[in-house]
């Protein structure tokens, strides 16, 4: 008898602490504290994931430095390889008795600069156009002006010496003459003379 209104008693209390207990769990406070629990789960976890793209980022970084360290290195080898093809070329050509031989001068000459020719080509070095060219400050840098009625205003008369461009970008401007007629200048000048004699009556 004793046990079974223990028993009742015990049924009775355990609806009221079932509400109690999920009344307790969805209070605002626990609410905000599951979601900012939430929150900081996340956020913890994308900066975990951001830590790690930077580290990778990094390590690709210096994979790629390394890599085009490594392409320069190379190029440079292989430029510096036939330029001292070009120098043996050099040294042998000096060998040569020119006082016995002087056309063996011309032609040894004569094969070093074809064989710079196809080592600038194949590097994709190639010589500016210039004579009878626009002046362009792009491509070609004037050491002297001078004044010639004959020709074109702006027009490279002279080439002293020659530009080269590396593929699309300009390796060595070229030192040229450009032509300035100043034909506005000389104009006025004699429009003035003219003026004066009118005035003086000659």
């Amino acid at each position: 008898m004793q046990d079974e209104e223990e028993n009742a008693m015990n049924s009775s209390d355990t609806p009221e602490k079932d509400a109690e207990l999920e009344a307790f769990e969805l209070t605002p406070e626990n609410e905000l504290e599951r979601k900012l629990k939430e929150h900081k789960e996340k956020t913890d976890d994308l900066t975990n994931r951001l830590q790690r793209l930077q580290a990778e980022f990094e390590n690709y970084k210096k994979r790629m430095n390394k890599r085009i360290d490594d392409i320069r290195g190379v190029a440079g080898e292989s430029i510096l390889l036939k330029l001292l093809e070009v120098y043996d070329n050099v040294e042998r050509a000096l060998e040569v008795d020119f006082e016995e031989n002087p056309g063996a001068a011309e032609e040894g000459v004569a094969a070093i600069r074809k064989q710079l020719e196809k080592l600038f080509t194949h590097e994709g070095v190639r010589p500016i156009e210039c004579n009878g060219q626009d002046f362009d400050p792009y491509y070609q840098h004037a050491v002297q002006k001078v004044h010639n009625p004959d020709e074109p205003d702006g027009i490279v008369l002279e080439e002293y010496q020659k530009g080269y461009m590396l593929k699309n970008k300009v390796l060595r401007p070229a030192l040229v003459c450009v032509n300035r007629r100043k034909i506005g200048d000389e104009d006025s000048s004699d429009n003035n003379e003219d003026n004066k004699n009118d005035d003086t009556g000659e």
